[in-house]
């Protein structure tokens, strides 16, 4: 009965990873693009094309800021690497601490968003 149980969970194990992608598809429709906004021709000013417009900003800054705080914390694991002082030490541990800070942020407002 055990070893049937452990069958019954390795295969459902690998079904599962097997399907994950078409989950991750199903989200977007299929397209595999996310965050396509369009708006609807002739419509002005409207709420639609202003949430529009925001989602097309938030898309082409978000990913600047992830590389900024990525570099943040690179300069903070160098800085920490290379430093001989505590001081300097100190500095570098504070900047990635900060950067990870930082991108856990962006990456959770992006989600949200």
């Amino acid at each position: 009965m055990k070893n049937k149980l452990n069958g019954l969970l390795k295969w459902g194990a690998i079904a599962g990873v097997a399907v994950a992608p078409y989950m991750a598809f199903a989200q977007t429709g299929g397209t595999g693009v996310v965050g396509q906004c369009t708006p609807p021709v002739g419509s002005g000013t409207t709420l639609g094309t202003i949430l529009c417009q925001i989602t097309l900003l938030l898309n082409t800054v978000i990913p600047i800021l992830i590389v900024l705080g990525v570099i943040y914390f690179m300069y903070g694991v160098i800085t920490y690497v290379i430093a001989k002082e505590d001081e300097a030490k100190t500095k570098g541990r504070d900047a990635m601490i900060y950067g990870l800070i930082g991108l856990l942020v962006i990456v959770s407002v992006w989600c949200l968003v």
